[in-house]
Order: structure tokens, then C-alpha cells, then sequence
């Protein structure tokens, strides 16, 4: 296990909590959750007024109802806390994300749709770690899918998705033989 080093003497600037949570729905679906906080421990003056000391600049919740599949059957944003009164004008953007797939270049997608004016650059981060989340709530239930013959996992597989879960690797090598993939020539093991 790595140990952070101590970090030199610091006084706090700013504080962003990003925290995701997945809810199995008792029609199935799943709910996924993301909630971003932005707080200072100092008051902020903006244009409309100060915001105090540890008070939220920025709360924020986005949350996608989604299946097995990855596929989004719902979008809602709220905007709890705001630095300014306009920001909330654009949470009804985010159902286009309705009939979206997490997946491949899902964040990519989002973030072209959302872009500028289109969006709000805090709730469009969101959705990285509410698509990650996704695939840790599916995977939740050890569903680690079969490799097809040409060596890739199925999309809701976690093989081959990191350095610790590659096809050539040590811990497919021993827990999942079959799936197993011989190195490339060029990689020790």
C-alpha cells in the first residue's frame, strides 16, 4: 500500500466534494446519484452577494435512472445552491441525456452537448463519476462477463478495463484461465 508523503505547511483555499452513490429501484432500475459541493473558508463576494465562510457556492445533484445496460431512462439535475440566480436555466438541457449509453465516450459525448452556454460546467463534470459509478454498481455482483473470440470483455465487464484487470495479466491469469490472453511480446509480466 502506498503512503501519501505530509505535505508541507498549506492553509485551505477551497473545498469540491464530489461524492456518487447507485440505488437498486424496486422496478429494477437503478438510480445513480452524484451530489458536488463547493465551499471556501473565507466569504466569497460575487456580483449578487457574499457567500459566507463554509457556506455552498456550488451544490449540485444530477441523477441518471438507468438498466442493466448502461442505457439512461431518466435525467435530473438540481441545483441546490447556486452562485448566481441564472444558473438553474439550464438543468432542463440535461434530459437529451435520455436515451444515452454509458459507455465509450459517453463523458466525451456529454461534455460536447453541454458545452459553453449549453450547460452548467459543474453538473457536466458529474457525470464522469456518475458513469464510472454506473460500472461499479453493475459490477457489483461479480458479473464479469465472458471474452469473445476476438479477445475483447463484453461492455459490462471489468476485464481489461484497468492495468490490474488486463486480459494478460496475473490476477485473469489466476482467477479467470479461461479468459486469459498471452502477453504481447514486448511486456514482461
Amino acid at each position: 500500500m502506498s503512503v501519501a508523503p505530509p505535505p508541507v505547511p498549506r492553509k485551505p483555499l477551497h473545498l469540491r466534494r464530489i461524492s456518487c452513490e447507485g440505488f437498486q429501484r424496486e422496478d429494477g432500475l437503478i438510480d445513480l446519484e452524484g451530489l458536488l459541493i463547493d465551499t471556501k473558508p473565507v466569504p466569497l463576494p460575487l456580483v449578487t452577494r457574499t457567500v459566507p465562510p463554509g457556506e455552498a457556492i456550488h451544490q449540485m445533484r444530477v441523477r441518471l435512472t438507468i438498466d442493466r445496460e448502461l442505457n439512461i431512462l431518466d435525467a435530473q439535475v438540481f441545483s441546490e445552491h447556486t452562485p448566481y440566480p441564472d444558473c438553474t436555466e439550464v438543468e432542463a438541457n440535461y434530459r437529451q441525456l435520455i436515451g444515452m449509453r454509458i459507455g465509450p465516450g459517453f463523458t466525451r459525448d456529454a461534455k460536447r452537448l453541454f458545452r459553453g452556454t449549453q450547460g452548467c460546467s459543474h453538473m457536466t463534470e458529474l457525470l464522469a463519476p456518475l458513469a464510472s459509478t454506473a460500472f461499479q454498481v453493475i459490477w457489483a455482483n461479480n458479473d464479469f462477463d465472458s471474452v469473445d473470440a476476438e479477445g475483447s470483455t463484453q461492455r459490462t465487464s471489468p476485464l481489461g478495463g484497468c492495468h490490474a484487470l488486463r486480459l494478460d495479466g496475473r490476477i485473469v491469469r489466476t482467477y479467470f484461465p479461461q479468459l486469459r490472453q498471452d502477453p504481447s511480446p514486448d511486456r514482461a509480466d
